[in-house]
């Protein structure tokens, strides 16, 4: 007998699963218009704050648009290819988002400090570049998951060690959702500037060298993220 453990599902989880469902069935189609968040969180017997946490986190996801005064649209796409999709944003939910930030803020503390003492001019450069397309990501008010990753994995290449990158890039998939969540969040709580006055905090240090000034800023920096997903976490889960 083939067993699995048991994972609870947090609440806006099992709206995206009634979301797949119904698309599986035919009762909804790409393209189409989601029901309204009220009536959602009525018809689902849930809080507003559930229903509203589930569209960000399939925003995020790219797998609906949200057009202001209108509604929420599914995204166009092949039936198939979005309830597969839904499947792998429901696998990735199931990783404790907190447990993923405090992996990394271990493996990513060590690489600044490395990254510090190892850097070369080419690798400033690649974490320049990559803190700049940030930044003006940032001014557009997007979210710039991929912007924010190349970051780090810029900062973790000039490391010069290959075993710490293949350790951080298994964590890829899961790391570009995680950004995507907390990203945004940060957008509507107007935290844009504090996320990325912390990445220049860790572009200067590895800059000017200073290997424990570049761990203890990389540090800090994924120590906020995860504080500041355990307090959203607190108002917006039931």
């Amino acid at each position: 007998m083939d067993l699995k453990p048991i994972q609870k599902k947090r609440v806006y989880q099992e709206i995206i699963e009634q979301i797949k469902d119904s698309i599986r069935n035919g009762g909804l189609k790409p393209g189409d218009k989601l029901p309204s968040e009220r009536e959602l969180a009525d018809r689902l017997s849930v809080s507003r704050n559930a229903v509203r946490e589930a569209v960000s986190v399939m925003e995020s996801a790219g797998l609906v648009e949200i057009l202001q005064g209108i509604g929420i649209f599914l995204k166009e796409d092949n039936q198939d290819i979005l309830t597969s999709r839904m499947d792998g944003l429901l696998n990735q939910q199931g990783l404790n988002l907190a447990e993923l930030l405090e992996v990394r803020e271990g493996l990513e503390g060590q690489g600044a400090f490395l990254a510090a003492a190892r850097r070369t001019a080419s690798d400033l450069d690649a974490i320049k570049i990559a803190y700049e397309k940030m930044k003006n990501a940032y001014a557009l008010n997007q979210i710039a998951a991929e912007e924010d990753y190349e970051f780090h994995i810029a900062v973790v290449t000039a490391a010069q060690n290959a075993t710490l990158l293949d350790a951080v890039k298994l964590f890829s998939d899961t790391f570009l959702l995680g950004v995507q969540h907390l990203r945004s969040r940060s957008i509507k709580a107007g935290k844009s500037q504090t996320v990325l006055t912390e990445h220049f905090e860790i572009y200067q240090a590895i800059e000017q060298q200073d290997a424990e000034r570049a761990e203890k800023a990389m540090r800090v920096h994924i120590a906020n993220a995860k504080k500041r997903h355990l307090l959203d976490s607190k108002f917006t889960s039931l």
